[in-house]
């Protein structure tokens, strides 16, 4: 879920926001004026986000990731037990 609040309405709320974010999985965008200026989001999100914006800037990781979209899709795969020889 995303929330927008002013700027003066989060530095007021700033803990509660920052436990919220981490907690739950918020994201609060902050505007200056009545603009967007910042996003504040936890930790763990913005590391994902940085982890998949480096995957997809990757042509070989993005080549590799619609080639198996495509196996996948056509049936061409193996099951954890199949790969491991024990079930999940």
């Amino acid at each position: 879920m995303t929330k927008t609040l002013s700027l003066k309405a989060a530095r007021s709320q700033f803990s509660t926001i920052v436990d919220r974010v981490g907690r739950l999985s918020e994201r609060v965008v902050v505007t200056k004026n009545g603009a967007p200026t910042a996003v504040v989001m936890g930790a763990e999100e913005f590391e994902s986000w940085v982890e998949t914006l480096e995957l997809l800037s990757n042509p070989k990781a993005v080549k590799a990731l619609k080639q198996g979209l495509k196996e996948a899709k056509a049936g061409k795969f193996s099951s954890f037990e199949d790969v491991f020889g024990e079930e999940q």
